[in-house]
């Protein structure tokens, strides 16, 4: 299938760049599958489209400072790293820029205080070691909240909280799970209160996230892997719900992968997996039958997931429509309820 179809046109003033102010209070176009309607509602109302039977899921990984500058020790020259994964208390993966490629051991000053020494560079990612600290005290201490290159704006204190979802608590991702972003308390007690349970699962975001797509051809295209985990008690939930007739709900496209990866063959609960499932049209879902997202860019593996769970035309269709009606797209931007 080619690329090329999964494209549209985007303005430049439709890209969001600050946060909304209360997080409810981001616009909802819902697009309803059965009849292929849409319709312009508030995230504050979205528990009005489910029901008491129906469990939502979530992705309760949390996004780590994962930009760090530093230099070169022995040339001062500047180096940007973006963390990819914690292997463990000294040791980490990362993107790395800087004018000459890091070679083994060439040393790496943060705030002239900090050691880091290169292990490897495939020139792809780079694997470094603190020598004189670790990565805890690294992050907490000099790391710097990623926020997507389509902002065009430095980091803010308040980026901080906002690149954060309500229900983050595991350390490991370097972007956010945006669909949540909408959530606060205000639409927690209004799921509450009509009886819809809530469930997580984990699923580690790589900045494969961000990666465009080279290949013309989608089916040529290897997704970048990411770590994921699925609690015995949302397995349960999960269970019961389909039990009752109930949907299940996926808030963002990375709780869908995490949910069509683990039940794509026999798995255990509660274990980290590694998943480089790339979900394209024809894919068959298992599990999900309503899906909260963001507006996502064109041509991206994310877009072409899902035109997967629905259809690419009528995905570009709504997403034209979004355009029109000045919906905001991205991170910081607007939802989409796909029923």
């Amino acid at each position: 299938m080619n690329l090329n179809r999964f494209n549209y046109s985007l303005p430049k003033e439709n890209i969001a760049q600050l946060p909304k102010k209360q997080r409810s209070s981001s616009r909802l176009l819902v697009l309803n599958r059965k009849n292929n309607t849409l319709k312009n509602d508030s995230f504050i109302n979205i528990h009005n489209y489910f029901s008491s039977k129906d469990l939502i899921i979530v992705n309760d990984s949390r996004v780590i400072p994962a930009r760090i500058f530093g230099h070169r020790k022995n040339t001062k020259g500047k180096v940007e790293i973006f963390i990819e994964k914690i292997i463990s208390k000294n040791f980490f993966l990362c993107q790395i820029q800087s004018t000459r490629k890091l070679k083994f051991n060439d040393l790496i000053i943060i705030d002239n205080s900090l050691e880091l020494r290169v292990v490897n560079n495939n020139g792809i990612l780079c694997e470094i070691e603190i020598l004189n600290s670790n990565v805890k005290f690294l992050l907490d201490n000099h790391g710097e909240i990623p926020i997507p290159p389509y902002i065009n704006r430095n980091v803010l204190d308040l980026d901080k909280s906002y690149y954060q979802t309500i229900f983050a608590k595991k350390d490991g991702s370097v972007a956010a799970p945006t669909a949540a972003l909408h959530f606060d308390n205000s639409v927690l007690k209004n799921i509450e209160n009509k009886g819809i349970k809530i469930a997580n699962i984990t699923l580690h975001i790589g900045m494969g996230t961000f990666s465009t797509i080279k290949n013309i051809n989608i089916n040529e295209h290897k997704m970048h892997p990411e770590h994921y985990c699925v609690p015995n008690r949302t397995i349960d939930l999960i269970s019961e719900c389909k039990k009752k007739g109930g949907k299940i709900i996926a808030v963002g496209t990375t709780t869908a992968r995490a949910l069509e990866s683990y039940y794509s063959k026999p798995q255990l609960a509660d274990k980290l997996y590694e998943t480089n499932i790339f979900i394209k049209p024809g894919f068959k879902f298992q599990i999900i039958d309503h899906l909260i997202t963001n507006f996502h860019l064109p041509k991206s593996s994310l877009l072409i997931m899902i035109s997967a769970f629905h259809n690419r035309e009528k995905i570009i269709e709504s997403y034209e429509f979004a355009i029109k009606n000045n919906y905001k797209f991205f991170s910081y931007g607007d939802s989409n309820l796909i029923l």
